[in-house]
């Protein structure tokens, strides 16, 4: 006959699952499926928080105290690489926009007045197809003279539109993917934007793409002088190793915070922050917001941009 009482030994089961469940999430190594669960991090946060008050009503303290150090540690894991970047006094530069419209989506004539009604002075959209093509070009361009569309039929359409006019553009293509490099002339003063749309990780084949265009733009951003924006939908989180080593590669800071949550979109609600603005040096950052994209999984991000012309 056993030692410990029944009741005692599913108490050190579920301390012994919760524990394992928080180091899992918080030290499990670079690879692909611990990448997809570590993704809902903030809610696995609630979760735990969620046992701590299942435990206290049960009056199991092990568990509680167990579920209490699990919480720790994946909060650790998603505060930990994210640096904002500061706020400057002065007027705002560029106002830049960016939604993920969904490709199937028709609710086009609602997603762009909305994205109009922001007044920004960038606009990058992902998953355009040349039903929005059409569409954004007929309703943007009047206003937005200076543009790049590059419809897809894959979810990976991309565009940029712009009241400033394009020193350059191109479209790179990484992975297979094509993202959209400008230099736009804001006040005469050159800043590069770069507006992608990442791979996203459904296979290990996908997630091993993902990883290689994030390496290759950080790469491009590094060796450039001119500041730059990135600006996106990612397809990862802050506290992935991937973005990490596109912050560190590329030198620049995310001005989203991980609890801008953007995707999948339920009115104003969201579960991951899948959607991005990075600025190099030589840019600041003011205020950003959320807002929602009509008929779309994502909701769409706003930010005010600063020059930095002591640099």
């Amino acid at each position: 006959m056993s030692l410990i009482p029944v009741f005692e030994r599913r108490e050190l089961i579920r301390v012994t699952l919760v524990l394992c469940m928080g180091c899992v999430l918080a030290f499990s190594p670079d690879a692909y499926l611990p990448m997809l669960a570590r993704s809902f991090m903030l809610w696995w946060m609630v979760f735990f928080v969620g046992v701590v008050l299942w435990a206290a009503w049960r009056r199991q303290w092990w568990v509680g105290s167990a579920s209490t150090v699990a919480a720790f540690l994946v909060l650790a894991q998603v505060m930990s690489p994210v640096v904002l970047a500061h706020s400057p006094v002065g007027p705002v530069s560029l106002r830049i926009a960016h939604m993920n419209v969904l490709q199937p989506n028709g609710h086009r004539e609602e997603a762009i007045a909305g994205v109009v009604a922001l007044n920004a002075d960038v606009i990058s959209v992902q998953e355009v197809s040349q039903e929005w093509a059409d569409a954004l070009v007929r309703d943007l361009a009047p206003i937005y003279h200076y543009h790049r569309v590059v419809p897809g039929t894959n979810c990976y359409g991309i565009a940029l539109f712009s009241k400033f006019p394009f020193k350059e553009v191109s479209t790179v293509v990484l992975g297979g993917t094509p993202f959209i490099e400008a230099t736009v002339l804001v006040n005469d003063a050159p800043v590069r934007v770069f507006a992608m749309h990442a791979s996203s990780p459904g296979s290990y084949a996908d997630f091993r793409r993902r990883n290689a265009q994030l390496a290759a733009v950080g790469e491009r951003v590094r060796r450039s002088a001119e500041p730059t924006i990135i600006v996106g939908d990612l397809n990862t989180v802050h506290w992935d190793k991937a973005y990490e080593r596109l912050c560190a590669r590329g030198r620049v800071h995310p001005i989203n915070s991980p609890f801008t949550i953007t995707w999948p979109s339920i009115g104003p609600m969201a579960m991951i922050p899948l959607d991005h603005v990075l600025l190099s040096d030589g840019l600041s950052a003011g205020a950003l917001s959320s807002f929602n994209v009509s008929g779309s999984d994502h909701r769409g991000l706003f930010a005010e941009v600063h020059i930095d012309h002591a640099r």
